[in-house]
């Protein structure tokens, strides 16, 4: 084989693989715009309690904030002791 064969072999062996890449991520982004469009998106539970949560209570417990802030200023300690 000469260098033009081969060179001429290279480049339909790189159009067909680019051509199939082309064609895959074509049909994949028409399957994922279709899903987007029927496929009805879910919302978390965790957004559904809050949402029913009223607007005076707070998310976070105060209870458990003091909890953390010991256990930081505890932790704090037994650093600067060492």
């Amino acid at each position: 084989m000469d260098i033009t064969q081969l060179l001429f072999t290279a480049l339909q062996l790189l159009g067909l693989g680019m051509g199939f890449v082309f064609l895959f991520l074509g049909l994949l982004m028409v399957i994922v715009n279709l899903m987007a469009k029927y496929i009805p998106q879910e919302q978390p539970v965790a957004d559904k309690k809050r949402a029913q949560q009223s607007a005076t209570e707070s998310a976070i417990n105060p209870a458990i904030i003091a909890a953390i802030t010991t256990a930081v200023h505890q932790y704090h300690k037994t650093k600067t002791a060492q």
